[in-house]
């Protein structure tokens, strides 16, 4: 979905916002609000002082987001939200947005909120340079450190709708098979035995995180398929039902049994400073970096740090720097630079 419908969708999501935040009360509370307003009829508002205010309560509303996801919009999206707003009564949508500061970052208006300001474009084999060097490089390296623990470990951090962690997951088995560590039997390429492979994928976005657990996606022009190479196909299955969703003549295609069983998804905001695993050999947070302020992504640098085990291997996007250098050695492939963590506690 492009960002211009996203943003115009926004003010649909948000008049329905406190209808579906009593429906998640029902079963768990959340924490209390200082108003529930219900979003009334517009009335026109074109007083400068007003003007004012509104822009006063989208920064805030953007300031909120920031804090709590990490996420700074930019100014086009916050003059489209003044935009839609206008002819919203300041009374109303100064109760909303004090009762949305009232709320932790898991109440669902927030949820809503940042599905909608959140893209999640992304499609198989999205930079060639990059995957030739994690096959050529990053991973040979790792299976070698880990040849005696007979494991290897990888987390793709915001992994969006999953095409990112079935990347690893595949480019991780042709590695390992690569090196003697794992095999094709009855048609499936599975590690040995004796070795584990875990690939794990988090999201800020439940809807992202529902499409990546499904493991499905169309084949239409500028989708998930648009550079995918050809020995890339075997981990791919025609799909015979179509999902209830599917577009009219669409091809559908599901991700392999062999690939999906080495995944597994949770939910996880980067803010958050304890990482939700540890020990991990390779981690990927390329895409979502580039929306944080350098004081944030330093802190995103550190609790990556401390999910790396030491030897581990971080990889950035090309246009992301390194905030957090005490903790890595840099390594320049052919792909772009690489880090490799090192013994400094965080």
């Amino acid at each position: 979905m492009k960002q211009d419908k996203k943003v115009n969708d926004l003010l649909s999501q948000m008049r329905t916002a406190v209808d579906t935040a009593r429906a998640v009360t029902a079963a768990a509370p959340p924490p209390v609000f200082t108003a529930q307003p219900v979003m009334p009829a517009f009335n026109k508002v074109d007083e400068p002082s007003q003007s004012r205010a509104l822009l006063q309560l989208i920064n805030e509303l953007m300031a909120g987001v920031e804090t709590r996801f990490g996420i700074k919009p930019g100014t086009l999206v916050e003059r489209k939200l003044v935009r839609i707003f206008k002819d919203m009564p300041m009374s109303t949508l100064k109760d909303w947005v004090e009762s949305m500061n009232s709320c932790s970052p898991e109440h669902s208006e927030w949820q809503s909120l940042v599905e909608n300001l959140t893209v999640h474009e992304t499609y198989f084999c999205r930079d060639p340079d990059l995957m030739s060097m994690l096959a050529d490089e990053i991973l040979p390296h790792l299976l070698n450190l880990r040849k005696n623990q007979k494991q290897l470990q990888v987390w793709s951090a915001a992994s969006s709708t999953g095409e990112e962690v079935y990347d690893l997951t595949f480019s991780a088995l042709r590695a390992m098979q690569k090196a003697g560590y794992a095999r094709m039997f009855e048609g499936k390429l599975v590690p040995e035995s004796n070795w584990g492979l875990f690939v794990f994928g988090s999201d800020i976005s439940n809807q992202a995180l529902r499409t990546a657990r499904a493991a499905m996606y169309g084949d239409l022009g500028m989708g998930s398929f648009r550079n995918l190479p050809d020995d890339w196909k075997t981990m791919f299955e025609p799909v015979k039902m179509a999902p209830a969703n599917a577009m009219p003549g669409v091809n559908y295609f599901k991700i392999r049994e062999w690939v999906r069983q080495c995944t597994r998804f949770e939910r996880f905001n980067l803010m958050n400073t304890r990482p939700p695993v540890t020990g991990m050999d390779l981690i990927f947070c390329r895409n979502v970096l580039i929306y944080f302020e350098d004081s944030i992504k330093r802190t995103v640098q550190q609790m990556l740090a401390r999910a790396l085990a030491p030897g581990g291997v971080l990889v950035l996007g090309a246009s992301v720097q390194m905030l957090a250098p005490e903790y890595f050695e840099s390594r320049l492939g052919k792909g772009g630079p690489w880090y490799v963590r090192n013994d400094t506690r965080v």
